[in-house]
């Protein structure tokens, strides 16, 4: 026990030292840090019925306002200001711009030339339209013409359009027919010709177009376009025409550009149901495969194509060659300070000529034709051209062009033992084939300001040079076109055109009595005098439903067609009204 004492003591007296030196030293500051510990709040039903405490707001009844002393120093100065009554502005409501999907229109002019047009373009979901077109008008006779001078045009139009995000489809059906006159007799005493009987000859010569196509267009695809069109032509005199045309067209991206592929296949099958001088038929039928290579280059100043085009011939049977194969280039580079873009176009083609296109070009070819296909060795373009802000462009280049079977208009002679059949009274065209070199420089000037006000005049000039030295004919050496739009005020809309062709060179067949008719060249050469012709309109915007226009078509000088012997109305008057409304299906 007496140990036990002494050694509790030893203990405490042992502790109490080093709890004395611990009080000498210095405190250790163990520091403060700060935990933040984040929950997410749950709430729960019974906090929503909880009454929250409102915001105190000091009374102003209760509070007394501090209040506030201003003090004024008068300064004298002199004013001249005298206040006017003011008068309360008057807003005027802007009209707004709605465009409705159908119109109907109608008139009557001189010349006993009415004119009727229905248009109307239908959506029938958010994807797919419709649209139908009718026109329809006919001008009178051509007065001391000896044979029928009227003519008439109807056209229908059937159209649907299906489009998406990544494509576009736009197909139609048209059936167009043309009618005219062989009229264009040579200026001489017809009674001393007795194979020509005025009162037996029909010499209208009615051309109908029937034409099915539709075309294609990816835009996030390898296949980019693909289009279609077939094409049936009849006339009067039991001429049959069908065409075919199909292709498609790839861009593959090759070295972050492009390659270009575009394959094709045309053909046209002609029937004429005679020769010009025989009883015989004449059958045609050309046709070509075709294969396009390019490679595209587009940046910011170049935009190169590079390739070549492939052409192996499916049925001519003339043909010196089964393969033809053409290079291709066009190059542009933008300037970026002068804001010009100078350009160059080198090709060569294949192209397939037809009844058709002659027909749409001269109404008056003859129904018996020869149709053979040109060769186009070289066409070659140079130029510039520029867009500025301010609206106004211009465009000049030089062309060149070297082709073979390029066809030409001429006049057929008179035919003794005619039977009374209109074109065969050396009143209608023939096409022959030579080898053409054409030159020429075009320019054209353009300003637009907005989408009612724009002017453009393009010119040019042309030289052609057959491979034999002869004249190539109904081909003139200058041409210029002017188009204009204005709009003065919110009512009255303005449009003027102007067309004038060059003189050029015509065949006048000399027309002998049947005794002295042999194979000796009866031909002789004249100058077309040159043709120009203008038209304008006026609209007045009655109201956003109704339009009163009226149509003049002028033809200044004493020709007034392009092809010698036929003459047009020289002035042609219509007032006519325009009706426009919405058409709903559904």
């Amino acid at each position: 026990m007496e140990h036990n004492k002494i050694f509790i003591g030893l203990w405490l007296m042992l502790y109490g030292s080093f709890f004395a030196l611990a009080q000498e030293q210095e405190p250790y500051d163990l520091g403060t840090q700060e935990v933040t510990v984040v929950k997410s709040y749950s709430p729960s039903l019974k906090n929503v019925f909880k009454i929250r405490t409102n915001p105190s707001i000091d009374d102003s009844l209760i509070q007394k306002k501090q209040k506030l002393e201003y003090t004024f120093e008068p300064i004298p100065v002199v004013s001249t200001f005298v206040p006017n009554k003011a008068s309360p502005l008057k807003l005027q409501r802007q009209e707004g711009n709605y465009y409705y999907n159908s119109f109907v229109s109608g008139g009557f002019g001189n010349q006993s030339h009415p004119q009727f047009v229905f248009s109307s373009t239908v959506p029938l979901d958010r994807s797919q339209s419709i649209g139908f077109k009718l026109y329809n008008s006919s001008v009178g006779s051509i007065p001391n013409t000896l044979l029928e001078s009227d003519q008439k045009r109807t056209s229908l139009d059937l159209m649907h359009q299906y489009k998406q995000n990544h494509m576009r489809v736009d197909s139609d059906v048209r059936f167009d027919r043309q009618g005219h006159n062989f009229f264009g007799l040579y200026d001489l005493n017809w009674e001393n010709i007795p194979s020509f009987r005025s009162e037996i000859v029909d010499p209208s010569q009615n051309l109908n177009y029937l034409s099915i196509r539709s075309r294609w267009q990816w835009y996030e695809s390898i296949f980019t376009k693909m289009d279609f069109n077939t094409h049936i032509t009849t006339d009067s005199f039991d001429s049959t025409e069908h065409m075919v045309k199909i292709n498609t067209q790839l861009r593959i991206p090759f070295l972050n550009q492009y390659v270009e592929l575009t394959p094709s296949v045309e053909w046209v099958n002609t029937n004429f149901a005679r020769a010009y001088f025989t009883e015989e038929g004449l059958t045609h039928q050309n046709g070509f495969g075709q294969l396009d290579l390019q490679f595209l280059s587009i940046g910011k100043r170049l935009n190169l194509r590079i390739g070549a085009s492939g052409f192996i011939d499916l049925g001519n049977a003339e043909a010196t060659s089964k393969f033809f194969v053409y290079p291709k280039a066009e190059i542009h580079y933008t300037l970026a300070k002068p804001n010009l873009v100078p350009y160059l176009k080198y090709y060569g083609h294949y192209d397939l000529n037809s009844f058709t296109s002659f027909s749409l070009k001269n109404p008056y070819v003859a129904p018996t034709l020869e149709i053979k296909p040109t060769e186009v060795n070289h066409h070659g373009e140079l130029g510039i051209q520029s867009h500025l802000d301010s609206g106004l462009s211009f465009k000049l280049n030089a062309l060149f062009s070297q082709s073979d079977n390029f066809p030409l208009f001429k006049r057929l002679p008179y035919d003794h033992y005619n039977q009374d059949i209109a074109y065969r009274l050396s009143n209608a065209y023939d096409v022959i084939y030579d080898r053409v070199e054409q030159m020429g420089i075009i320019t054209q000037i353009a300003i637009r300001l907005s989408e009612y006000y724009k002017i453009r005049l393009e010119t040019g000039f042309f030289e052609y040079k057959r491979a034999g030295g002869e004249k190539a004919f109904n081909l003139p050496s200058l041409t210029i076109d002017l188009d204009a739009n204005f709009r003065w005020g919110r009512k009255l809309y303005f449009h003027f055109g102007g067309h004038f062709m060059g003189e050029r060179d015509s065949v006048r067949n000399l027309i002998v009595p049947l005794a002295e008719d042999s194979a000796g060249n009866f031909e002789t050469f004249e100058s077309v005098g040159s043709v120009f012709s203008v038209s304008s309109s006026i609209s007045w915007k009655i109201n956003p439903q109704w339009d009163l226009f009226y149509e003049n078509y002028l033809n200044l000088g004493d020709n007034t067609s392009q092809w010698a012997y036929y003459q047009n109305q020289s002035q042609l008057h219509l007032v006519g009204i325009r009706y426009k409304f919405n058409l709903n299906l559904w």
